[in-house]
């Protein structure tokens, strides 16, 4: 990639060259390819057992979202209920009329979709997508989940940040904080956004008007959800109350972080936790930027508003994590890496001109400072050794090393290809743990 800085939002309706446009479904039609063919041959080798179907996918989440579906919302004070969960996928779901499998393969459709729509609107390189197409963690896009609903909708809004849609950028809120409870990650991430917005010469009006208008969608989408769980529990506000049971109350972390996921998905959760602590650095050193404007020092150029309200929201889920759940790292992964949020802030990394390689030698030094928090390697993780622990983080710190640096090696084809393969073996294997009912959440 050149080092060619954000361009302006293509003008609304724009669709570019034709081979522009269609990039995007090329490179979809390669990923359904080779997803059927590596799915075929783990399958006959019997290196996975399973597939979806709807004797295999009723496990963990989806009972609770079969249950609102089925016979809507209960509470339980003294325990965990189901009004921990939003009513937009499952009550599409009831609408649907569809079975379990039925139900899977349109969230299949709705993520590749809004991925696909999202890749273009963004213009990411083709290998920069077969990347994003793959990640492990996107096996909850081809289960009763509602992380593709979520998914689709914050396309919606980011797109509709960068082309200036109001319309768009609202109904994506609204579905968004339907899908979950959105608006406790949403709300800093959107205090953010406008007040560098606001900042910028002229834009103080519509920074504020986008914002106030936010506020009231999220607001209005908390309203209903209390209404409907009002109307059947008698309980407004049973989904706030319930998260205690669901250990999910302010708390320091106790060190080290721990995932009762195992080994399968600490990974996947530690990049989660990672890509969170990053984002709020960054927004914390935007900040300082911001009062030394203030007070006279010159300011860098203004990052595009999506990318602004993606690192604002990664910063806000990875403070969550880890003030939240005290110690416990579950669901990182899919809080993070399965949203869209994640991808424009690779888009934008993709624009931007090439690290020198001293860069990316102290971003792996300090990767592997920050793994300790895990216990890596003067604690004991997981019962490995010490040596088997430096190889494990080793590997990770890799991995993530040649997502941030792919587009600058000699031989990017074959690392893009490399790191694919590697995704789709893990995807499935996951996959295949999950619909053998173990905890891979």
């Amino acid at each position: 990639m050149s080092g060619k800085q954000h361009s302006p939002a293509p003008v609304a309706g724009s669709l570019g060259p034709p081979a522009a446009r269609y990039a995007s479904l090329q490179v979809l039609a390669l990923h359904l390819l080779l997803l059927a063919g590596i799915t075929s041959a783990l399958y006959c080798f019997g290196i996975i057992q399973y597939l979806p179907s709807g004797a295999t996918l009723r496990n963990w989440d989806v009972i609770w979202y079969e249950q609102i579906k089925q016979s809507g919302y209960s509470y339980a004070p003294e325990g965990i209920s189901n009004v921990a969960f939003f009513p937009l996928f499952p009550y599409l779901w009831r609408y649907s009329g569809l079975g379990l499998l039925g139900i899977s393969l349109v969230n299949a459709v709705v993520f590749l979709g809004s991925a696909t729509w999202l890749a273009r609107q963004l213009a990411l390189p083709a290998r920069l997508q077969l990347l994003l197409l793959s990640t492990p963690v996107l096996l909850f896009m081809v289960v009763p989940y509602s992380e593709a609903l979520f998914f689709a909708f914050g396309a919606l809004l980011l797109v509709g940040l960068r082309q200036r849609r109001l319309g768009w950028w609202l109904v994506g809120l609204l579905g968004c904080g339907l899908t979950r409870s959105a608006s406790t990650l949403f709300m800093p991430a959107l205090g953010l956004m406008v007040l560098l917005w606001a900042g910028q010469p002229g834009q103080r009006r519509p920074a504020l008007r986008w914002g106030a208008l936010a506020v009231l969608v999220l607001a209005l989408s908390v309203g209903v959800v209390a209404l409907m769980q009002w109307q059947q529990t008698g309980e407004p506000w049973g989904f706030v109350k319930v998260k205690h049971a669901w250990g999910q109350f302010f708390r320091l972390p106790t060190l080290p972080l721990s995932d009762p996921s195992g080994i399968d998905m600490v990974w996947i959760d530690g990049l989660g936790v990672w890509v969170g602590v990053a984002a709020a650095v960054l927004c914390g050193w935007r900040l300082w930027q911001e009062i030394g404007r203030w007070r006279g020092r010159p300011s860098p150029p203004p990052l595009p508003l999506e990318v602004l309200f993606s690192l604002g929201y990664c910063a806000s889920a990875g403070l969550f994590l880890l003030l939240f759940q005290g110690g416990s790292i579950w669901n990182a992964g899919r809080y993070l890496l399965t949203t869209p949020f994640v991808v424009v802030l690779l888009g934008y990394l993709a624009t931007q001109p090439a690290w020198p390689w001293r860069r990316y030698a102290a971003l792996a030094g300090a990767t592997l400072l920050f793994w300790q928090v895990f216990g890596a390697y003067t604690l004991q993780f997981d019962n490995f050794t010490t040596p088997q622990a430096l190889w494990y983080f080793g590997l990770l710190t890799v991995y993530l090393l040649l997502y941030l640096a792919w587009r600058q090696l000699r031989w990017q084809g074959e690392v893009t290809m490399l790191l694919y393969t590697v995704n789709m073996v893990l995807l499935l294997h996951l996959l295949d743990s999950l619909l053998k009912g173990y905890k891979v959440q």
